[in-house]
């Protein structure tokens, strides 16, 4: 699924969920929620309760409730680092981005090893200012032993540094991702594509072959460099497949033009 249809699939389901708890709404508001939970949490547990809430928010793709439960967390303990972090991804989402970059920066402050959020600044530092320069974010965060999901800072500097022009050291980070994660799709796509740009062709067929096997409904790029591969391989039967699916599934996406320009 592409970020676009993640976004519409996120919304739709987050609409659903405002509807449903309009249904049950009672004549209790978030600030006597917030009151009841002060008699029986200290201000770090009503900080990480709304912090788990805003997460889950996002993920639904309800910024409003998640910007509000995020602010509710930095409200009920300020230096709670997870909170700021949290705080800085919706304000990345929604475009404020001198609020985003305070709001990470702030979170580091207060947790200077805290491998997600180190992530997350390094890729809002990548995506909205300069690539070369969040590596060393990504650096920081993989210096933690405990940090549980090295796996996607390995992703996100393969990509920066991909972004940044550095094939050679791109092709490094997203190997080690995979070491991590033999089955992360994301890092077996970009590997895959980086060794078609650079002509290798058999070794980006058979990355692109472990994509496939984890993949069910690939996006419109992953269904282009499948295209392009089983062109330059001569395969004629699964190059027309590629080429099927993207006109059935993206008709007037530029993927499927280019699938079909020779």
């Amino acid at each position: 699924m592409n970020s676009t249809a993640k976004r519409i699939k996120f919304g739709l389901m987050g609409v659903a969920l405002a509807v449903m708890l309009s249904a049950c709404k009672t004549t209790t508001t978030s600030e006597s929620k917030v009151a009841d939970m002060a008699g029986k949490t200290n201000p770090t547990e009503r900080a990480q309760i709304h912090t788990e809430r805003a997460a889950e928010y996002f993920r639904l793709g309800n910024l409003a409730i998640a910007l509000e439960a995020a602010q509710q967390a930095v409200s009920a303990q300020s230096g709670y680092s997870p909170a700021h972090n949290m705080l800085a991804l919706i304000y990345m989402e929604l475009r404020e981005d001198a609020k985003a970059q305070a709001s990470f920066e702030q979170a580091i402050r207060l947790s200077p090893t805290d491998s997600d959020a180190l992530n997350n600044y390094g890729w809002f530092v990548c995506q909205r200012q300069d690539p070369q320069r969040s590596l060393a974010l990504f650096e920081r965060a993989l210096r933690n032993p405990l940090y549980t999901t090295p796996q996607r800072a390995l992703y996100n500097a393969g990509v920066c540094a991909r972004r940044a022009g550095d094939l050679a050291n791109a092709e490094t980070q997203l190997r080690a991702a995979l070491q991590r994660a033999p089955e992360f799709a994301a890092a077996l796509y970009e590997l895959a594509d980086i060794y078609f740009t650079q002509r290798r062709i058999p070794e980006a067929d058979s990355t692109y072959a472990r994509f496939s096997k984890i993949v069910r409904e690939p996006d419109a790029n992953a269904l282009l460099l499948g295209a392009r591969l089983a062109r330059a391989t001569g395969d004629r039967n699964a190059e027309a497949g590629y080429i099927s699916q993207l006109r059935r599934r993206f008709p007037d996406a530029p993927q499927t033009r280019d699938a079909t320009q020779r």
